[in-house]
């Protein structure tokens, strides 16, 4: 399987690489802004293959997708309460145009709980977060989540939905899973290589096509 990474010099995107990589029969694409700095943090491979992309040409950078299976960006961002945030959709769009002219369909990519309003979403992201802090962050997840939704129909798209992250070392501990904005009884984060490890499940299975699945651990 050949894979592509948007984001890969990023904490997740450095653990979805190594973790695609130690998967056997994985080929990955680091498509990323600086490639001395992916060299320097991940160990040269085999079976990595890193390339130098602007995200702004998707014409451009559709030529590293041909032949890829499945493309997982982990690409994100942050703002604060009065800064606008358009990292979201302004990756998105330019990921599928380019997948669609390499006519690739599969996509995993990232957002987080409560994106958009459910009932039950817990307190502190209705009555905290989501007011202040993180508002235009998750405002602009939300965005990308109704982009893929209402316009890609022939993208065949997982948003996989985390809570909080961690730097913890990758575990063995259950990834437990909702089609939603969060996961009931969860604790309130989830280690970043546990994140990628439910990513890289996720290219076996169809389970989670065309879905948001919010994901968590045991409390």
């Amino acid at each position: 399987m050949k894979i592509a990474v948007f984001g890969a010099t990023g904490p997740t995107g450095q653990q979805v690489v190594i973790q695609a990589l130690a998967k056997e029969g994985t080929e990955v694409r680091a498509l990323v802004r600086d490639p001395d700095k992916m060299t320097s943090l991940v160990e040269p491979h085999e079976k990595l293959h890193i390339h130098k992309v602007d995200l702004t040409k998707p014409e451009e950078f559709a030529t590293h997708l041909h032949g890829v299976d499945v493309v997982l960006s982990c690409l994100g961002g942050r703002a604060g309460i009065f800064n606008p945030c358009s990292v979201y959709t302004d990756t998105i769009v330019p990921i599928v145009t380019a997948m669609r002219q390499a006519n690739v369909k599969r996509l995993i990519c990232i957002t987080s709980w409560g994106a958009k309003d459910e009932p039950g979403l817990p307190w502190v992201i209705s009555w905290f977060l989501k007011p202040t802090f993180l508002r235009n962050v998750l405002a602009n997840m939300g965005e990308m989540e109704d982009y893929l939704a209402e316009k890609c129909s022939d993208i065949n798209y997982t948003v996989v939905k985390p809570p909080g992250l961690s730097k913890d070392p990758v575990s063995e501990k259950e990834i437990l899973t909702r089609e939603g904005q969060f996961v009931e009884n969860a604790a309130n984060s989830i280690a970043r290589a546990d994140l990628a490890r439910f990513m890289i499940a996720c290219l076996d299975t169809e389970d989670f096509n065309h879905k948001l699945v919010a994901v968590g651990v045991p409390k």
